[in-house]
């Protein structure tokens, strides 16, 4: 049986109703692949103040703070306690910038997924607000799950049903979809879509017809290599299907995902060490929109890869990167 790849799963908290939800999604993939969940709340003092030492010496703020970290700490077990999460579990409270703290706890951890939800409530709206969780979801070195409103019932039976994975570089693909691998309910089907630009389409001499047969044909050499990507996924017990349309990515994969039974939308990034990394317009309207949980997986070091399919003009994939 193949060993699972989710070993340390971090779910941010603000005590809200919408972080819950993004709670017990974090705890039933914990749960499944008996991960540590660790759970972050990132909290509203700050940890020094020039203004301290004008009510309170130094020592008496720190011990205002310890004892406040201690009660936020308390709050986060009782706040996970209707999950009835068994499995290892770690309470931590974090100061500053939401976003950047919740990206380097992931990052020192080491933690292999960050559940995160889109919503939140008082100073939590900071950190769960949908620009923040964007942030969060284009800077965490590990994959990020935006949890969605039908993320609910999302994992019941087992995992996500019927993935809907958007393919545009063939390298990140390959680590979108072994990352589906994990929490995908064992045997549904995987739905692997490219949209093809009018960029990719390489257009011969002005003919006849000429647009309409490279269409065509760059729907059949698409579609060929979609079927070679799932060939792992069908090995492993995955039932699969390949779609290949034309036009917008983000308006194609949304509607996709709101007209079909698709339980969690898949979208790839790549990382840059020479430029901040940040969502393109399509991925960033997926996780600000999409009706059902996104997960977005980042690729690993910058490298040309091919692009999908091959041309002579350069294509930006799902979330932006240009390539080629």
């Amino acid at each position: 049986m193949r060993t699972s790849m989710l070993t340390s799963i971090l779910a941010p908290v603000d005590f809200s109703r919408d972080s819950a939800r993004g709670l017990q999604l974090a705890t039933e993939i914990a749960r499944r692949h008996s991960a540590r969940l660790t759970l972050l709340h990132v909290d509203g003092l700050p940890a020094y103040s020039d203004q301290v030492p004008n009510f309170a010496a130094d020592r008496a703020w720190g011990e205002y703070l310890t004892e406040h970290d201690r009660a936020l700490e308390a709050r986060l077990r009782e706040f996970v306690r209707p999950f009835e999460f068994e499995g290892e579990l770690e309470c931590v409270v974090a100061r500053g910038d939401a976003a950047s703290a919740i990206v380097a706890h992931a990052r020192q951890r080491a933690c292999d997924l960050l559940v995160i939800a889109p919503r939140g409530a008082g100073y939590g709206q900071q950190f769960l607000l949908g620009s923040v969780s964007a942030q969060v979801a284009a800077e965490a070195a590990c994959p990020v799950l935006v949890a969605r409103s039908r993320a609910g019932a999302a994992v019941l039976g087992g995992g996500f049903s019927e993935p809907l994975v958007a393919v545009s570089n063939l390298e990140l693909a390959a680590r979108a979809l072994e990352v589906t691998r994990s929490v995908a309910r064992a045997g549904t089907r995987v739905e692997l879509l490219h949209v093809l630009e009018s960029g990719e389409i390489a257009v011969g001499p002005p003919l006849p017809g000429a647009f309409h047969d490279a269409v065509a044909k760059g729907r059949r050499d698409v579609k060929a290599r979609l079927e070679r990507l799932a060939s792992p996924l069908r090995a492993a017990g995955f039932a699969t299907s390949v779609r290949v349309e034309t036009g917008d990515p983000a308006f194609s994969i949304l509607c996709r995902a709101e007209s079909n039974a698709n339980g969690l939308v898949v979208v790839a990034r790549q990382t840059r060490r020479d430029a901040p990394s940040s969502l393109s317009t399509p991925a960033y309207r997926m996780v600000k929109h999409a009706p059902v949980p996104v997960l977005v997986v980042p690729g690993g070091k910058l490298q040309l890869s091919k692009p999908l399919p091959p041309t002579n003009s350069r294509k930006m994939d799902v979330a932006g990167t240009w390539s080629g």
